[in-house]
């Protein structure tokens, strides 16, 4: 009798650490949405404690290696929302990502959506809550944007007017996204912010800087904390309180480990 209760448990205990396993897999492999307020239910990445340790400042952002940083897997690029599909509850792609609102505190606040009558066919632009919207990605593993409002239901919203953000120069991330940068010494020349990396909350911490190339023959990227761009007029450049030779001393940003050099190329 006691060998059979043993026999007994001892299978249920390998059944139940068998579904867990087929659940945790099934999880693992399911589309990831980033939302605002999805933080405690994001799943854990899970990745060796060397590569973990080293994410930059602890955001799980940028994940430092020994001389570049990549971005992070619940990290979000601007570039790659601006322009995405907008895609309704009923699965009809709604319009297009025109532009995202940002807070003071540098948290996207609102998304502005062109609808997909525009360009002279009787469209608006709309602005909708960030909370109302689900960043997530679609089978071609583009960006792609989706929310709880049809086509239909765009059309009751009224328009949006993003040219006062627009004059403020830091309130939209195309206010960031193609501007130039100054850095310390005229003699150092110019870059330009490609990119803004924002955490899974939808805060922007850090700007892309590409700089070099002409001279240097190749482009160089770097990612910087937003707060080091000094605020500026809309018309006029960003300055970055850094030389050419500190610049040079930043770990080279790529955005995945595929993009990233081998061990010896760099």
């Amino acid at each position: 009798m006691k060998s059979l209760f043993t026999t007994t448990a001892l299978a249920a205990s390998m059944a139940f650490t068998a579904a867990a396993f087929a659940a945790r897999g099934e999880a693992n492999n399911a589309p990831m949405n980033v939302t605002p307020m999805q933080e405690e239910a994001q799943p854990v990445l899970e990745a060796p404690d060397e590569i973990l340790s080293r994410n930059r400042s602890g955001d799980d952002v940028l994940v430092q290696h020994d001389n570049y940083v990549v971005m992070a897997l619940n990290a979000i690029a601007a570039a790659d929302v601006i322009g995405a599909a907008v895609v309704g509850p009923d699965g009809e792609e709604t319009g297009t990502v025109d532009d995202l609102v940002l807070t003071e505190g540098k948290s996207v606040d609102r998304v502005i959506i062109a609808d997909g009558e525009m360009f002279g066919f009787g469209g608006k632009m709309v602005a909708i809550d960030f909370e109302g919207a689900s960043i997530t990605r679609d089978q071609n593993d583009d960006r792609m944007v989706r929310i709880g409002m049809t086509d239909k239901a765009l059309e009751g919203v009224a328009e949006f007017d993003k040219a006062p953000l627009a004059e403020d120069g830091g309130k939209l991330a195309s206010s960031y996204i193609g501007r130039e940068v100054v850095f310390a010494t005229e003699d150092d020349g110019t870059g330009e912010v490609s990119d803004l990396i924002l955490d899974k909350r939808g805060t922007a911490k850090y700007a892309v800087i590409e700089y070099g190339g002409m001279l240097e023959m190749n482009d160089k990227r770097v990612a910087l904390d937003l707060d080091e761009l000094k605020p500026a007029a809309a018309d006029e450049p960003l300055n970055l309180a850094m030389t050419l030779d500190e610049l040079r001393g930043e770990p080279t940003f790529f955005y995945d480990e595929d993009e990233a050099p081998k061990a010896g190329e760099m």
